[in-house]
């Protein structure tokens, strides 16, 4: 009910209506007036009517008059058609025109309801028509309130007879000193005139004609009608005939004008209506939205261009109260004139069925609020003017006028800059954020000048506060409610409805920032990302690209909050904490409201504080001069000598009560680009007045989400599977899992089974953690041919799986699944290597020996040779199985363990769920980074992947007994090249200290090398 327009509020009055009408039920709150308008409302709005076909209508008339024609019932065919043709041209409550479809309708509505009309006995009965009420006020009266009373241009003549002569409308008509108008004319003119008769003609028989013309006739004041005489001979007052006349005898070709002579008093009240926003007038006339002074309108004590130069000041103003009303029309719908082409606003030129959205709304609204405390004013002078008790002069008007003038200035640059110059395709989101960046910018200007300009900084913080409503109001509907509501879409931030809320994509493409570049004035997005706080602080090509200032320093939190609330919204939560947010949500105050308490509370405060005598007014000054001369020493170390920046500085400064302390210590250095030297008051009070509400809002809405997520929905087990099992820390039962895969490829066994693989990983995860049974699952995916060639890379089809629940799938996505895996596959490879090199005997050199025992003397040395080649194998084995221990201890202790303890800790440290997403993805950038998985060190993955491979070779030729001295040479040489090269690169990067964490395991392999 409370979007309703005002067609739906008459549509649900008027079904009211017809329902108590049809059914003869009072009671609206009865069951069955419920159930009927429940029916009616439902076949209104979703059962589609044809549309009424005129023509048949028509057809359905005549045959009606036709039917009557033929049964010689011509006195009723005759009302019949007059009746309907009168019912067709007349118009209709609400609908504007003649034989429209509402016509149509109803007189078919009636056709459908008529019986037989050709069988009814009809007579027609004579419609008495209502009489307009007689407006007895006596308007005249009124309007010609502290104006003089003119007579017209024969005040004596008598009571109107036949027997009148003519000689008498000739008569001289007695001139008015009291009315200050005179007109100059030539001796010529005054013979004209005096020879001019006006005849008149009166009806005999009308004697109060002459009375309705006194009192509806009024002749105008600029209009030539008597002649006119100076108030008195003082030179000041005709200081234009004085002027006129030096001009006539200096310069042979002066020709004087026709003028029109105004009293100072008619020119004071024309001022008054032009600011007050009346647009016709005599002295003042609008051409094409422009506002010019007529050229021959003059006093008799002011010449024509200082009269010309004070009305021109003037009328610069009244284009300004018309700029401004106009647009109060245009948004308010008032509008009953057309614009002149060019001049229209840029909200004049969107869809006339597209209501103006509730920014600009709440401007106009502040903007009328002043005019009408701006009209009273005029209306008190315009009083004071009619009593005329005391001298009132257009000087001393304009003076008492200045502070508003001045006012009204600044409103026109705000209106121009922020509403006017907008293209007029620009979409809502901009226009809003422009004019609410314009208010604050204009604050912040005028604020800076300091006492100079109190009152326009006054004005527009007052305007600010009304025009910022509607983004406060969607703000904390969002953040309350977790609903953003914005049917005109002027929020920077916009809503996605293609991604539901329970979606896993919800956190990251549910809502997008708007911003504007001011260097291209184009529109950009800015999808919100993981963080939703990226929100335009950086922009691409050095664009700097803004939003609404004041939101600024918030933004993040109020992303964060609105998603956190309406998440919250969709998660089950207990029906009491439901009924106890209601009970709460009923106490509670907006954060427009907030915001108005805190600014309040604030100004009180210090209002009252300079209030306990000159003690306090000394100490300030004291400490203004000390502020004045620290900040003079600091300007000077810029080479800028100017002590009123210095006094301006110091009082900006003096809002900090620990500038002293900070400032005026010996060394002096001022980071610009930081928040805590920009010390103007308004930005201090949206500091200390509304950002603290949002905040303590943003604390508990993201609070109550991450203790939801903890607690109901077990974030941080679901976390601690994930490293059990793609991180292997749940050894015990991975390992059940691995090495049935490894005993299969040792005991050359067909293992790509996924029936096989899903059947050991369940029994290896069910007997421990049964919970995860059923979540966990492995799957195997194609890889490229040419990578089976290496052994190792045969584990790569395994791809591990684990069934996260919404919404803990916002934090742990497919994307970070995707990097669990890699890490994974890593850790697999080394286990498998390990487990190779683990596994080998010895029972193979035993069975050799034994065999070269019972040989020849002539074979001695081939057996010499022989045990040389199980000496070498023992070598190499124990190598490799250096290595690969070094690696299998750095991976799984100094990364994986240490970066995992860290991990745990920033969680619990987690305010939000979005920084909870950071903490993971930094955590997972971490362990993939340290696990040489970056393509930046693929080249050093390269080299321990082939030192793999090699020990899967070794491993297969050992258990083989394939012993040629030839193979131990060349997995000797590979061995031996990929390991100087590892500890080489490791070495390098130990020493430029750019992978610290690397050099435990490069000390570890250089022990190895060095052993070699």
């Amino acid at each position: 009910m409370a979007h309703w327009s005002t067609f739906e509020k008459e549509s649900e009055r008027e079904t009211r209506r017809l329902i108590r009408c049809l059914s003869g039920i009072e009671d609206e709150e009865d069951q069955n007036f419920q159930l009927a308008l429940k029916f009616a409302w439902s076949n209104f709005k979703f059962h589609r009517y044809l549309d009424t076909d005129s023509h048949k209508v028509e057809r359905s008339v005549s045959g009606i008059y036709e039917k009557l024609v033929v049964h010689s019932d011509l006195q009723k065919a005759e009302s019949w058609m007059r009746l309907t043709e009168e019912f067709l041209n007349s118009p209709l409550p609400n609908t504007d025109g003649k034989k429209t479809d509402a016509h149509y309708s109803i007189l078919s509505l009636l056709l459908c309801l008529s019986g037989s009309p050709s069988n009814t006995d009809f007579t027609e009965r004579p419609r008495l028509k209502e009489a307009e009420p007689e407006d007895k006020f006596d308007w005249a009266k009124y309007l010609m309130e502290g104006e003089d009373t003119d007579m017209g241009p024969y005040p004596d003549t008598p009571e109107w007879s036949e027997e009148e002569s003519e000689d008498d409308d000739s008569q001289q008509p007695i001139s008015r000193e009291d009315s200050g108008i005179q007109l100059d004319r030539t001796p010529q003119e005054d013979q004209d005139n005096a020879n001019k008769t006006i005849p008149v003609t009166w009806t005999v028989g009308e004697p109060d004609a002459r009375a309705w013309l006194e009192q509806h006739l009024v002749t105008p004041y600029w209009a030539p009608h008597a002649p006119r005489f100076p108030h008195s001979l003082h030179l000041h007052s005709n200081l234009l005939n004085v002027w006129d006349q030096h001009l006539y005898n200096t310069d042979p070709l002066y020709l004087p004008e026709e003028k029109a002579f105004v009293t100072e008093t008619q020119v004071i009240r024309e001022t008054l209506w032009l600011l007050s926003g009346v647009k016709k007038h005599f002295i003042f006339q609008q051409h094409d939205g422009k506002v010019s002074v007529r050229s021959n309108v003059v006093v008799t004590h002011l010449t024509g261009n200082c009269l010309h130069s004070v009305l021109e000041h003037i009328a610069v103003y009244g284009q300004a109260v018309f700029r401004l009303q106009r647009f109060i029309d245009e948004v308010t719908g008032h509008n009953s004139e057309p614009g002149p082409p060019g001049t229209a606003s840029s909200y004049g030129s969107k869809k006339a069925s597209e209501p103006p959205f509730r920014t600009y709304q709440a401007f106009v609204w502040a903007l009328n609020k002043y005019f009408t405390s701006f009209k009273e004013e005029l209306t008190t002078i315009e009083r004071e003017l009619i009593c005329n008790d005391e001298t009132v002069t257009l000087s001393a008007v304009l003076e008492r006028l200045s502070p508003h003038l001045a006012q009204i200035k600044v409103l026109h640059r705000v209106f121009c800059t922020g509403v006017a110059e907008v293209p007029p395709a620009t979409p809502n989101v901009v226009r809003a954020s422009h004019l609410l960046n314009t208010l604050y910018k204009a604050i912040i200007e005028y604020d800076s000048v300091g006492e100079a300009s109190e009152q326009a900084v006054a004005l527009l913080f007052s305007l600010w506060t009304e025009t910022v409503r509607p983004y406060l109001e969607i703000v904390d509907e969002w953040i309350v409610h977790g609903h953003l509501f914005d049917p005109a879409r002027e929020f920077i931030i916009q809503r996605n409805k293609d991604v539901p809320v329970n979606h896993r994509d919800f956190w990251y493409a549910t809502y997008t920032l708007y911003s504007v570049s001011e260097t291209v004035d184009s529109e950009e997005k800015l999808n919100d990302a993981a963080s939703g706080s990226s929100g335009g602080d950086q922009a691409s090509g050095g664009r700097q690209l803004t939003m609404v200032s004041f939101l600024k320093p918030v933004l993040k939190q109020i992303i964060m909050a609105g998603k956190s609330m309406q998440l919250l919204k969709n998660l089950d939560c207990k029906e009491a904490e439901k009924s106890q947010r209601a009970s709460r949500d009923a106490e509670r105050k907006s954060l427009h409201t907030l915001f108005l308490e805190s600014v309040q509370s604030r100004l009180c405060s210090r209002e009252e504080s300079p209030t306990d005598g000159v003690t306090e007014q000394q100490s300030t000054r004291r400490s203004l001069i000390k502020m004045q001369s620290i900040m003079a020493r600091h300007l000077e170390i810029d080479d800028v000598h100017d002590p009123l920046l210095a006094i301006n500085f110091a009082r900006l400064y003096l809002e900090q009560s620990d500038f002293q302390e900070r400032f005026s210590g010996g060394d002096f250095s001022v980071d610009r680009s930081s928040q805590s030297v920009t010390c103007q008051t308004f930005e201090l009070t949206l500091r200390s007045c509304l950002y603290p509400h949002i905040e303590r809002r943003y604390i508990e809405c993201c609070g109550n989400l991450m203790k939801t997520l903890t607690k109901d929905y077990k974030l941080l087990e679901y976390l601690q599977a994930m490293r059990n099992y793609f991180l292997l820390e749940a050894g015990d039962t991975m390992y059940d899992f691995y090495t049935a895969i490894f005993d299969k490829v040792q005991e050359k066994e067909s293992w790509q089974q996924p029936s096989f693989l899903n059947v050991q990983l369940q029994e290896a995860v069910g007997q421990r953690y049964p919970e995860d049974s059923s979540r966990l699952s492995v799957f195997l995916e194609p890889i490229d041919a040419s990578r089976k060639k290496q052994p190792v890379n045969n584990l790569e089809v395994l791809t591990l799986s684990y069934k996260v629940p919404w919404p803990v799938d916002i934090v742990i996505s497919s994307e970070c699944q995707k990097i669990y895996n890699q890490v994974f596959l890593l850790l697999l490879q080394i286990k498998w290597a390990k487990y190779s090199l683990d596994t080998l005997r010895f029972s193979g050199f035993t069975d050799v020996t034994k065999k070269l025992e019972g040989a020849a003397a002539e074979e001695v040395k081939v057996k010499e040779r022989v045990n040389h080649q199980i000496h070498r194998m023992c070598l190499l084995r124990v190598k490799l199985m250096h290595f690969v221990n070094s690696l299998h201890n750095y991976i799984m202790t100094r990364i994986l363990h240490s970066t995992g303890l860290e991990f745990q800790h920033q969680v619990q440290e987690a305010k939000d769920l979005d920084q909870l997403i950071k903490i993971h993805y930094r955590y997972l950038a971490t362990i993939h980074d340290r696990c040489l998985l970056r393509e930046k060190v693929s080249f050093v993955k390269e080299a321990i992947i082939k030192v793999l491979n090699l020990v899967l070779i070794f491993s297969d030729r050992w258990q083989a007994g394939a012993w040629k001295i030839e193979s131990i040479d060349k997995m000797e040489s590979d061995f031996k090249n990929c390991h100087m090269f590892l500890v080489t690169i490791l070495n390098k990067a130990v020493c430029r200290g750019s992978f610290p964490h690397l050099e435990s395991l490069a000390l570890s392999l250089m022990a190895g090398f060095e052993q070699c």
